[in-house]
């Protein structure tokens, strides 16, 4: 190996092995690291030169004899470069499993700075109160109960034909309905938001103090709540802001 090589397999070492190593997210080093080793390992185990002795009357080999053929071996990585092969591979992992979590969560393209905190799958077994759908035709869909909050959604009220869905989302113990209509004792009912098209039904609530919702949750004040309809699940999807 040259001196070349030796300076740059030290450097290489030090991004490895110091407590400020960072050869892990860098592949093409990485790769180095372990072929200069490999060379180091194999000068390292490779037979010193054997001198030749002086051959005694009577020990030469049979002229027809074969010398027995050479041997190679793969050089056995360090341990340490196995370890770091792990770690690399693992980074890779989390990398796409992160991209794919992310890819999946984004169910709303204006998601600055909000974090996705719960999936509301469909709840047949919710009865919904006949005043939030009426006159519409086609089916509802209730979700589970979050932090108090319901949501159901429904064929759009100006085109039941249209594929996109509309969405209410409230409270069901601050609503009062009765045969003839209801009323709804909080700050946040919110009423047949439509999507439109590839954009879908979304709404957004903010929990002042005070408020009638705030009490019946265990969220801070001030919590911004966003529930977004995610056709291609059938989920309400609720993020945090």
């Amino acid at each position: 190996m040259s001196i070349d090589e030796e300076a740059e397999l030290a450097q290489l070492r030090r991004r490895a092995y110091s407590p400020a190593a960072d050869i892990a997210s860098d592949p093409h080093a990485l790769r180095r690291l372990v072929e200069l080793e490999a060379r180091v390992d194999a000068e390292e185990t490779s037979p010193a030169p054997v001198e030749h002795e002086p051959v005694v009357p009577g020990d030469e080999p049979a002229p027809d004899a074969a010398p027995d053929p050479p041997r190679f071996s793969l050089p056995r990585p360090r341990r340490s470069t196995v370890i770091l092969l792990g770690a690399a591979a693992l980074v890779i992992a989390t990398l796409a499993t992160a991209l794919t979590l992310v890819q999946r969560v984004q169910t709303d393209p204006l998601q600055t700075g909000a974090t996705q905190i719960a999936r509301l799958s469909p709840d047949p077994d919710f009865d919904v109160p006949s005043s939030l759908a009426r006159g519409v035709t086609g089916e509802v869909t209730a979700y589970a109960e979050f932090e108090g909050f319901r949501a159901l959604t429904l064929p759009s009220y100006r085109d039941s034909e249209s594929t996109a869905r509309c969405m209410t989302v409230w409270q069901p113990a601050l609503l009062e309905a009765d045969g003839s209509g209801f009323s709804y004792d909080g700050e946040n009912l919110v009423m047949g938001v439509c999507g439109a098209g590839v954009f879908p039904p979304a709404t957004a609530i903010l929990l002042s103090e005070g408020s009638p919702e705030l009490a019946q949750t265990s969220l801070p004040v001030g919590t911004a709540l966003q529930f977004v309809y995610d056709a291609a699940n059938d989920e309400v999807v609720v993020f945090s802001g």
